[in-house]
C-alpha cells in the first residue's frame, strides 16, 4: 500500500531486522531471541534469513546429526529477485534458491508500514512477519 513519503519500492528499499512472526493472532516460537534480516536492492534484488534460537554445541565441538538438524529445520534463508504491484499493495520475492529442499517459486506479501516497521503478510492467511528498519 501507499503511503505519504513514497510507494511502495521507495519504502521497502534496505534492510530490516526480524521482528517476530504471528499466526492465528498468536507469536510463533522460534525460540527467545531468534536473529533475522530481509533485504531489498535498488536494482530488484532481495534476500531473507531468520535463524530461530536454538541452543548450539560449544565452541571446538562437533554437531551431532541431531543437533545439526535442529539449528536448521526452522531456519529460512532464500534469495532471488522482487517486484511490486502498487496497485495491490503487494510484493513478489522470485526466489532463486533457498536453503529448504524442494523450495521454489514466488512468494507474494502484502505490505504495510506502519512507523518504521514493515508487515508482510501472505494473501488469504492470517500469518504476518514483522520487520524493523535497521538505521
Amino acid at each position: 500500500m501507499s503511503a505519504a513519503g513514497g510507494g511502495i519500492r521507495e519504502r521497502l528499499v534496505g534492510a530490516w531486522r526480524y521482528v517476530g512472526t504471528r499466526l492465528n493472532g498468536e507469536n510463533v516460537n522460534r525460540g527467545a531471541s531468534p536473529k533475522g534480516m530481509i533485504y531489498y536492492g535498488p536494482a530488484g534484488e532481495m534476500s531473507v534469513q531468520i535463524a530461530p534460537d536454538v541452543a548450539r554445541p560449544r565452541a571446538g565441538s562437533v554437531m551431532t546429526p541431531d543437533e545439526a538438524f535442529d539449528a536448521l529445520k526452522d531456519y529460512i534463508a532464500y534469495f532471488g529477485t522482487y517486484s511490486i504491484d502498487e496497485a495491490a499493495g503487494t510484493v513478489t520475492h522470485h526466489r532463486e534458491a533457498s536453503i529448504q529442499p524442494g523450495d521454489s517459486g514466488d512468494f507474494v506479501r502484502r505490505v504495510e508500514f506502519t512507523g518504521d516497521r514493515l508487515v508482510l503478510r501472505p494473501p488469504n492467511s492470517t500469518m504476518e512477519v514483522t520487520w524493523q528498519r535497521i538505521k
